[in-house]
């Protein structure tokens, strides 16, 4: 047991556990995560790296924070964390009830009386924490030596909660269309949940009823929320607006605004029998107003895929222009272009075999639903560390230590750190008497 524990606490162990935490980060940082990458973005990365594919699904490198292998690295580090607090503990209840009263350090040899040194610590701040047969021992600010118990605690419900999470989040993302209503059991766009929950199904349905956006003239997003109503089963709806830095709560459930919005544009491609066939084209809004947004779509029934692409504004003076220009292309299984089609609201034209028509535009945008009941013990980690930070850095403990010599007191001050800083209580406690440095 002991050469178990000593192999976790050795400092090798811990700088590798530290070093592969610290690699899953930058996993998460080179790999497209899903949540906070978009879907375009991440069949971009995709097309881009063909062969890193395998490797992102057989792994989860996509996902790397709910992923088995990471809940294995957590649940070591999480051990040596408990191990390390408990010896923390040991030492800082030692520290505060310290029993051993002998240091080599020297002392200053006081010509006062008893009665008359304890008053003049006292004044100072010390504490007399217990009084010996051979000395007094005075601490000044003794919680100080739970500075770094409370960072190691603090350590320590960060990374449990961080695994209860692992294994217990449930997180969907949607996709909605103005109008749209997304029912209890339906699919959501994504969905990621802990390694032991069972699927996400949200209590009620969430209808979005409009999408609230401004763009600075920059073209960068300024200002991005929806409106939505909640409906429960009975029919009572209750309306929300979740935005940018700004959460809403229902039944346990965050709700975030995602920074995803487009337009939705609705198609019916007829063929030359009169068959029909209808669809929505989900696209990202353009990140410039001379740039186009862009998509992919595979499109049921239809053996072509369709790559479609549009700016805001079909002038391309605008971010918001309420005139989108869309263009439709379809290609071939060698990804040849067959033949492509502009379209705005209400247009139609040839596309191939097909007659194309933009009968509806709409917007949407991007919702996530969080339920993670291990969050609110992280945020009580930082808190437990932020208060051992306080206790280590603005109260440092020192100590004074009476004892009775033959020539008078022996006066032994013992800072634990920042002597300098400190130094000057000991000097005024000596300069108010006669005395001398017992050399």
């Amino acid at each position: 047991m002991n050469k178990f524990k000593s192999f976790l606490l050795s400092r090798k162990s811990v700088i590798i556990q530290i070093s592969l935490i610290l690699s899953v980060v930058l996993l998460g940082y080179s790999f497209p995560q899903r949540f906070i990458t978009s879907l375009a973005d991440i069949e971009k990365w995709r097309y881009a790296n063909p062969g890193l594919v395998p490797w992102l699904e057989r792994l989860g490198l996509d996902h790397v924070y709910t992923t088995p292998w990471f809940a294995v690295m957590l649940s070591i580090f999480l051990l040596t964390l408990i191990i390390s607090t408990l010896d923390q503990i040991k030492k800082s209840f030692h520290r505060t009830f310290n029993k051993d009263i002998f240091t080599q350090k020297e002392g200053a040899i006081i010509q006062a009386s008893e009665a008359a040194l304890v008053s003049a610590v006292r004044k100072k701040g010390y504490i007399n924490i217990r009084t010996y047969e051979a000395a007094k021992r005075f601490v000044k600010h003794p919680w100080g030596y739970w500075g770094n118990t409370l960072l190691h605690l603090g350590l320590v419900a960060i990374i449990a909660s961080s695994l209860v999470l692992l294994l217990t989040q449930k997180r969907g993302l949607l996709h909605l269309v103005e109008e749209e209503v997304h029912g209890p059991g339906k699919p959501w766009t994504v969905e990621e949940n802990g390694l032991l929950s069972d699927a996400f199904v949200l209590p009620d349905a969430v209808r979005l009823d409009k999408v609230n956006y401004e763009f600075w003239n920059s073209d960068d997003l300024k200002s991005l929320s929806s409106d939505i109503t909640i409906i429960d089963p009975r029919g009572n709806s209750r309306k929300y607006k979740p935005g940018i830095n700004k959460i809403i709560t229902y039944k346990g459930t965050r709700i975030y605004q995602s920074n995803t919005l487009g337009h939705a544009f609705f198609v019916e491609l007829i063929d030359k029998d009169g068959a029909e066939t209808s669809t929505i084209l989900l696209i990202e809004h353009p990140g410039r107003r001379d740039k186009p947004g862009h998509g992919s779509f595979n499109v049921e029934g239809l053996p072509y895929p369709i790559k479609a692409s549009y700016f805001a504004d079909a002038d391309k003076k605008k971010m918001t222009g309420g005139n989108p220009l869309l263009n439709i292309m379809i290609t071939d299984d060698k990804n040849k272009l067959v033949n492509e089609v502009r379209l705005r609201l209400g247009d139609s034209g040839e596309l191939g075999p097909y007659t194309a028509r933009l009968v509806y535009i709409s917007r949407w945008s991007g919702l996530i639903f969080v339920q993670d009941p291990g969050m609110s013990g992280v945020f009580f980690g930082f808190s437990i560390i932020i208060i051992g930070v306080i206790l280590s850095y603005f109260t440092p403990p020192r100590e004074f230590l009476i004892r009775k010599e033959r020539e008078g007191y022996s006066l032994v001050w013992i800072p634990t750190k920042f002597e300098k800083f400190y130094e000057e209580e000991f000097k005024e406690i000596c300069s108010a008497f006669a005395w001398s440095d017992g050399k």
